[in-house]
């Protein structure tokens, strides 16, 4: 990058990662002595008949890192999982410390991102009912879901194992 631009003091810039490596580089980057931040929350997801919880990068493939003017761009350009500097017309892009403050906000707020929420459209796989869609209602216990399905021109409330379901 050339020294005859002014940057701020110091200040937080946008990295594009590698496929899948955005922890990798934000380990590699902290070694380093840089501030990074990889936003994200915990969410359940339904897999293979049960609730998982999995945590998710808010922007899959990005990280803010903070700079201070006299860092050496380089090394953040090599860092292992880092593919490049996000940058517009040739300017490293600058993130306000605002938006940042406001997504670690989010973050620390975040309720777990539900698996299966009320109203959702639920496909039965196995069992009496298999092949049927219904309407998710809520859980009943750890193994079972309560499910509305039409039966009949009815609509019928039924109880199902979670591994006969799918989303």
């Amino acid at each position: 990058m050339s020294k005859q631009m002014e940057l701020p003091e110091i200040a937080w810039y946008l990295l594009q990662c590698k496929p899948r490596q955005d922890t990798r580089a934000c380990e590699h980057l902290t070694r380093q002595g840089f501030e990074c931040f990889n936003p994200s929350i915990q969410m359940q997801t339904l897999k293979r008949g049960s609730i998982q919880q999995k945590v998710q990068p808010l922007f899959p493939g990005y990280i803010f890192v903070r700079v201070k003017a006299e860092d050496s761009w380089t090394s953040l350009q090599s860092t292992r999982g880092v593919t490049r500097i996000v940058a517009f017309c040739g300017t490293p892009c600058r993130v306000s410390d605002d938006i940042i403050t406001h997504l670690r906000e989010r973050c620390a707020t975040a309720q777990n991102a539900q698996a299966l929420n009320p109203g959702d459209r639920i496909h039965v796989k196995v069992g009496p009912y298999a092949e049927l869609d219904a309407v998710f209602v809520s859980m009943d216990g750890e193994q079972r879901v309560m499910l509305l399905l039409n039966v009949l021109n009815r609509q019928q409330l039924v109880k199902v194992p979670l591994k006969h379901i799918s989303n």
